[in-house]
């Protein structure tokens, strides 16, 4: 249980760490889209978000129900998990929904002036849907930690 739970916690820190690091550079190569090419800031957005979200958060998953079981916790039953789960479910679903669609939107933006506003409409749909759906996984760790009633 010691090796899945650090596990747990390694998936944690990459998929949350992931999200919060990819706002933050996102921005700054964002600001300088007109003298660097922003496709290839987007191609690593969706490059990460494979590794290390998609990854991440399937581990977080998968080692955290195996946790809950293997302690024997009632996965829905757990106030706590319930929470948590919730969280990450509400977040991916905005991930899908909002994201990955804006994604591809700035992954195929050009150079022209039709093009860059259609980056800067997509790009600020991407980041504040992307800071909306942070705030529910930083809840979730919250509750990991604390494990309210």
């Amino acid at each position: 249980m010691t090796s899945l739970k650090a596990l747990h916690v390694l998936a944690a820190i990459l998929f949350v760490g992931n999200v919060i690091v990819t706002g933050i550079w996102t921005a700054i190569f964002f600001r300088a889209r007109h003298t660097h090419d922003f496709r290839v800031a987007a191609r690593a957005i969706v490059l990460t978000d494979w590794l290390f979200t998609v990854g991440g958060g399937a581990l977080l998953t998968i080692t955290g129900v195996s946790l809950a079981i293997g302690r024997g916790y009632p996965v829905w039953g757990t106030p706590w998990i319930r929470q948590a789960i919730v969280a990450l479910a509400i977040s991916t679903i905005l991930w899908l929904v909002l994201l990955v669609p804006a994604q591809r939107i700035m992954q195929r933006s050009g150079s022209s002036a039709v093009d860059d506003a259609l980056l800067v409409r997509a790009y600020t749909r991407w980041n504040v849907a992307g800071w909306t759906a942070t705030a529910p996984l930083i809840y979730a760790v919250w509750c990991m930690v604390t494990k309210p009633g």
